[in-house]
């Protein structure tokens, strides 16, 4: 019976001349249905022919329909035999085999429609990738993911992408990811509806080069189509030509990043914690604010009243420092934390960078702790 009904699947996917017009999954619904229909003709013809009660009917009807045949009940009158050979062997076997047969092949073409990015997932509140970088595409994702991955915030949202990049499903560093894609361009409203654009809770709209601004005009259209469209999540666009910020923001975007391929972490940051954006900018670059290493010893004090110290003197506000007995970085140390560091970092504002023997010399006025009672 398994060779039997290998053969026949075989041929089913080699021509689909038996099943009705429309999709699969309607050819399955009209075949369930005849299906229906002639087990319920054939437990009536059991009930009227055989005198059998309703279950012991439905019983022989279906152990004849499945080739099981246990014989404990059977037709023995000729109008009921009639009908077996009528209703069951002749149309109610043929449909189950085709049923079957349709079931596995909606299932395959289902599994290949979800590879090349040709399902429709009816994802809500998650987050969409949009217009995926041209060069290292595919890697670069990958990060941006692990790194929503690995933030509390976004550890378990959906994430889809929509690219025409994948024609033969997604790489498997994606796919591991839980991770799932429609194929489509990201400037077609028709396939940002079917990507969830509407539902999703987070929109990333990347652009397509981190160094180009011309590609700013193809990101701009997408943020305006995304907002017509009536998307009511939060939206993420990246720019590369600074002087179009104030013309992204106009338009929807809520967040505008640098795009820095380097750093996708930036991404996941400024959408976690909306404005830390600005923050990490300020920090990659020398206007407004910059880090500030200065190269002297502290031994001895604690870190809350070091960083009083510095901040009342309008000096920066201190961030880390390096350990002097290992040369490890110690980033945003406990308050209570004893410090004996050989290089302190400080964020300053351009130009109001000291010396480091003025710096040298205010510290040693804070008070020193015995590190024998102080946290470390």
């Amino acid at each position: 019976m398994i060779a039997i009904f290998s053969r026949h699947l075989k041929r089913h996917r080699l021509s689909r001349r038996f099943l009705p017009k429309g999709t699969l999954r309607q050819a399955l619904r009209n075949l369930l249905f005849v299906l229906f229909v002639i087990a319920s003709l054939h437990v009536l013809a059991m009930m009227t022919f055989e005198k059998l009660s309703l279950f012991d009917a439905v019983w022989l009807t279906l152990t004849t329909l499945t080739t099981v045949g246990y014989g404990d009940f059977s037709a023995t009158t000729v109008p009921g035999r009639l009908s077996t050979i009528i209703l069951v062997f002749l149309g109610g076997i043929w449909c189950a085999f085709q049923s079957a047969a349709t079931y596995f092949e909606y299932r395959a073409d289902q599994r290949q429609r979800m590879t090349e990015g040709r399902w429709r997932w009816n994802m809500t509140n998650h987050i969409l990738l949009l217009n995926v970088p041209v060069h290292k595409g595919s890697t670069y994702l990958a990060r941006l993911v692990n790194e929503f991955r690995a933030s509390q915030r976004f550890a378990h949202e959906p994430i889809q992408i929509l690219s025409t990049l994948f024609p033969n499903g997604l790489p498997d560093d994606l796919a591991d990811l839980a991770v799932v894609h429609h194929a489509g361009e990201a400037w077609d409203s028709n396939a940002l509806q079917k990507a969830g654009a509407t539902e999703a809770d987070v929109i990333i709209v990347l652009s397509q080069s981190d160094s180009d601004p011309a590609t700013d005009g193809c990101t701009l259209d997408i943020v305006d189509k995304l907002r017509e469209m009536g998307a009511k999540g939060r939206i993420l666009a990246e720019c590369v030509d600074d002087e179009n910020r104030t013309r992204f923001k106009r338009f929807g975007a809520d967040i505008v990043v640098r795009p820095i391929r380097s750093y996708p972490e930036m991404i996941v940051r400024a959408v976690a914690a909306p404005g830390a954006e600005a923050i990490l900018e300020d920090l990659f670059t020398s206007k407004g604010d910059e880090v500030w290493r200065y190269n002297i010893a502290v031994d001895g004090s604690v870190w809350k009243t070091l960083l009083t110290a510095l901040v009342q003197e309008d000096i920066g506000i201190p961030i880390a420092y390096r350990d002097a007995a290992d040369g490890k970085m110690q980033i945003n140390p406990r308050p209570d934390a004893l410090v004996n560091a050989d290089k302190l970092y400080v964020l300053v504002r351009t130009g109001n960078a000291r010396q480091d023997k003025e710096i040298a010399e205010l510290l040693k006025l804070c008070p020193k702790v015995d590190g024998a009672n102080a946290a470390t």
